[in-house]
């Protein structure tokens, strides 16, 4: 039985397929009983959905079924309309999956995504508290204190100050938080095969490991070293015009891996003077400045994970 869902927030689009003949199709509520209840005991079931923000909460729902996921840019190319409505985008699914034209996206695993959500939470706590760092220096330097770091003794002196207490409250609460999105990534890192290897390289702690290995996801789904530059959005844009041929700006594509990998090689660059990717780097620093270096760097740090993960071996310097 062939199913294909145009997926939405809270209501969704199904459409059944038996052997080429619609068995049943309509809305149904976005849920784990909304579905079951639409598609009744039927056991044996491919489902093709469109990616979208929505896509973890049906994987959760659809553990263990045989899932295809399209990639939702692509689709639009292969199938342009100007009639759009969630019963023709249903069909379009559909017979796209039918005629084998489907543009297909990646669908991580139930460990790895829990594992990205932990990292992407933690990422987000840690902005929250350098925002209420920065107003605490803000609001000390207004009643005229000055100080270099957050030490306990700092923290004690500004805790008495009435008008700072609350702010010190909530950092200290945030730092406890921090402690146990560590707690939680130590865990999954020492779980995770990709983050064990990554983790052997200088400079890259275990949430720096974590998150780049859930970002890769399998590095099987890259032929190649230059499709994962891409995929981290390391590589310049090109611009041609007859014989002529110019860069641009790096791509955007996943930027959260890219920061990851900018902040870890900084990291390593400091932690490993004698390795390629320092020399690399200070070889393009003198030519080109830190910035572009840097980003040469990251990139040339990425070619080495991406070996690392296909050949299953840890780090050594190069």
């Amino acid at each position: 039985m062939d199913i294909a869902i145009d997926l939405g927030k809270r209501k969704s689009y199904v459409a059944m397929e038996d052997d080429g003949k619609v068995v049943k199709e309509g809305y149904t509520e976005t849920s784990k009983y909304g579905f079951s209840t639409f598609f009744g005991d039927i056991k044996d079931l491919k489902i093709v959905v469109e990616a979208s923000s929505t896509i973890n909460r049906v994987a959760n729902i659809f553990e263990g079924y045989d899932i295809v996921v399209a990639n939702p840019l692509k689709v639009r190319l292969i199938a342009q309309s100007v009639r759009k409505t969630n019963k023709i985008d249903a069909h379009v699914l559909m017979g796209l999956y039918k005629k084998d034209y489907l543009p297909k996206a990646y669908l991580l695993g139930r460990e790895i995504r829990d594992a990205r959500d932990i990292c992407k939470d933690r990422e987000l706590i840690v902005r929250q508290r350098a925002m209420i760092k920065n107003k605490i220096r803000y609001h000390a330097y207004c009643i005229g204190i000055e100080f270099k770091g957050f030490t306990k003794k700092t923290l004690k002196m500004l805790k008495d100050n009435p008008k700072m207490s609350l702010l010190i409250q909530q950092l200290e609460s945030t730092d406890k938080i921090i402690k146990e999105y560590d707690d939680r990534v130590s865990v999954s890192a020492d779980g995770n095969s990709y983050a064990r290897l990554i983790n052997t390289i200088p400079g890259i702690a275990k949430y720096g490991s974590l998150c780049i290995a859930t970002q890769i996801g399998d590095i099987n789904r890259f032929p190649t070293e230059g499709h994962l530059f891409s995929y981290a959005g390391l590589v310049p844009r090109i611009y041609q015009s007859e014989d002529t041929e110019w860069k641009g700006r790096i791509t955007k594509s996943n930027t959260f891996l890219k920061t990851i990998l900018v902040e870890c090689v900084q990291i390593h660059i400091n932690n490993c003077p004698d390795s390629a990717i320092t020399n690399a780097y200070n070889q393009i620093r003198i030519r080109a400045g830190k910035k572009k270096a840097r980003i040469a760097a990251a990139r040339r740090l990425l070619r080495v994970i991406y070996w690392m993960l296909k050949r299953n071996e840890t780090y050594h310097v190069r």
